[in-house]
């Protein structure tokens, strides 16, 4: 069943004249009838659409395929391909099929209701800055790790996400790098997810400290002064997961980063960990 604010959205972003074309205004017929108009749209005129051509588009709006919200739609498409003789062709009552389960998400997309209505567009920008920066090659990587001088400097990747998930990369973003106290405001997400705000911030302020990130000091009211100095991420870190052990609480932490992540990778170095704590 749809929740009302999906139901709201549909009416919003269908056409007014559309939906007296049917009579049907049930949830089924909605669906049915922006099912049909996003078949159209991606169509231009064709009876049938080829699955490539759909995910073509969908790219176009910022969505990728991968997309875990996406995910029935992608495996009902795979399996219509595996069972079906239509070559990876779509008529439209397949098509309705295949995106049902994520109509309201597609309909925005393609509808261009996103916070970036025209994504290539803005990753056309975003390309031209990482050429442009590409040509810095000044500075140093990091030495305070071993593992960490190891880098390759010539690695230069860029990778966005916007709040209704479109995503762009280029360059070097498949190789793993160290997060390192990057992960601070994740962790801090976690601790507010699960805990809450009021609650976290009992025993840690919302104030910048005016000193280097790594002293350990604490606030007039004996707390560390925010979750994004050491003395912060350490106490943050330590709320998560109170009443299990170390491992329970380290599968916890990896699962959620993971999940945040999209389901993309996402590991953790033994060998940077324990360099880490010796230097």
């Amino acid at each position: 069943m749809l929740q009302e604010e999906q139901v709201a959205v549909l009416r919003l972003h269908f056409p007014p004249r559309s939906l007296l074309l049917n009579s049907d205004s049930s949830e089924s017929g909605m669906l049915s009838r922006l099912g049909d108009l996003l078949f159209y749209t991606i169509a231009e005129g064709q009876e049938r659409i080829p699955i490539h051509k759909f995910t073509t588009a969908l790219k176009a709006t910022g969505l990728q395929t991968s997309d875990p919200r996406l995910r029935d739609c992608m495996n009902e498409m795979h399996r219509v391909v595996q069972e079906s003789s239509s070559g990876g062709l779509l008529d439209r009552d397949l098509f309705r099929k295949c995106v049902s389960s994520n109509i309201v998400l597609l309909t925005q997309a393609f509808r261009k209701k996103f916070v970036i209505p025209d994504f290539e567009e803005f990753t056309g920008h975003v390309d031209r800055i990482f050429e442009d920066a590409k040509e810095l090659t000044g500075g140093k990587v990091a030495a305070y790790i071993p593992q960490l001088a190891k880098s390759n400097p010539d690695l230069w990747g860029v990778s966005l996400c916007t709040v209704d998930g479109q995503r762009h990369s280029v360059g070097h973003t498949k190789i793993p790098f160290c997060l390192q106290s990057c992960v601070k405001p994740l962790t801090y997400a976690i601790s507010v997810s699960t805990l809450g705000t009021d609650y976290v911030h009992k025993f840690v302020g919302k104030e910048p400290s005016g000193l280097r990130y790594n002293k350990l000091s604490l606030n007039e009211d004996g707390i560390p002064h925010n979750p994004m100095v050491n003395a912060g991420a350490i106490v943050v870190s330590s709320l998560i997961k109170m009443d299990c052990n170390k491992a329970e609480k380290f599968d916890f932490v990896l699962q959620y980063l993971n999940k945040m992540a999209g389901n993309e990778y996402m590991g953790f170095s033994n060998a940077t960990a324990f360099l880490r704590e010796w230097t």
